[in-house]
């Protein structure tokens, strides 16, 4: 059977019509606060070689603290990587997790690729310096994000990093540093 071209036009079209019609209702899902906190981070980017991250944006414009607010941002950015360069250039990751977030990675990541245990949640909490409950909260937030997954068989703190992620070169997701200026501006750079 062979295929017209000319009624291929009509199935495109409608395809372009359903994605930029999930474009536009992403961006009507965002808070007022939710939006605030993209508009300072597309102005903040790339200033002073800033990759400022979504905790440190939400602070510098008053918006609480809150993982799940931290979530719908995150998955804003990580669906629309055509909003900057720095998305581009860096990957949603490294503007998406917290620093402890980005520490318990790291720690994961590294134990899987050197074949070592997977880490108690204990253990964790020691080598990142920061309490339990925090730990189970970072893993929690990793495992939304589709870094980690659980896995009863893993041992440890029960849960395995995604493949994508142990062989992730040059794993520059998981490197910030926080800068904080004499004005009071805070932001992060790679």
């Amino acid at each position: 059977m062979k295929t017209k071209p000319w009624l291929l036009l009509p199935v495109i079209a409608l395809l372009l019509f359903v994605n930029g019609a999930g474009a536009a209702n992403d961006q009507a899902q965002l808070t007022a606060q939710e939006q605030r906190v993209i508009d300072y981070l597309l102005k903040d980017w790339g200033e002073d070689s800033s990759v400022t991250s979504v905790d440190i944006a939400m602070n510098a414009v008053k918006v609480a603290p809150s993982d799940e607010t931290r979530f719908r941002i995150g998955n804003y950015i990580k669906a629309h990587p055509e909003l900057h360069e720095v998305i581009r250039r860096w990957g949603w990751v490294a503007l998406v997790l917290t620093p402890n977030e980005k520490l318990i990675a790291r720690a994961l990541i590294n134990a899987e690729r050197d074949g070592k245990p997977v880490p108690s949640v204990s253990e964790l909490a020691k080598a990142v310096g920061i309490k339990e409950p925090d730990v189970k909260r970072g893993l929690a937030m990793l495992e939304r994000y589709e870094i980690l997954s659980k896995d009863s068989k893993a041992g440890g703190v029960g849960y395995v990093v995604i493949p994508r992620y142990v062989k992730w070169q040059p794993r520059l997701d998981f490197v910030f540093h926080k800068i904080s200026l004499d004005s009071g501006r805070q932001f992060n750079v790679n």
